[in-house]
């Protein structure tokens, strides 16, 4: 029986839940930390580290982010959901980004696998 994921709840799970979705054999020579400064409903900041095909959640500010996106809480939700493109929202100003653009365009091949249903679980979001 297969359960329909519906996707994160809120902006934390869909930045943290990043972690689970990247793919070690396109992240495997990245080392970066993307900034997230997010507005709106469940404002803050929080970063993702990705070194040797793994990847860290962290909430707060890094020093010197390789990439920041600078986005409001709904409209990355949308994106974690899978119910707007990425790029097409950056391009109609729903979020800015600055920093290694080349590393954003390449976030839908790094955070590609699909989590499984028993990580998803163990974070309690099942």
């Amino acid at each position: 029986m297969s359960t329909k994921n519906t996707g994160p709840k809120n902006i934390v799970q869909a930045i943290e839940g990043m972690t689970l979705s990247v793919n070690p054999k396109e992240a495997k020579d990245l080392n970066a930390t993307i900034q997230f400064n997010v507005s709106g409903e469940d404002a803050g900041n929080y970063y993702l580290t990705i070194t040797n095909g793994k990847c860290d959640f962290s909430e707060g500010s890094t020093p010197e982010p390789t990439l920041t996106i600078n986005t409001p809480a709904n409209t990355w939700l949308k994106i974690a959901r899978k119910e707007l493109n990425g790029a097409m929202a950056l391009m109609t100003g729903k979020y800015k980004a600055s920093g290694q653009m080349g590393l954003l365009m390449k976030m839908d091949k790094i955070f590609s696998r699909q989590p499984t249903e028993a990580e998803l679980k163990e974070k309690g979001w099942l």
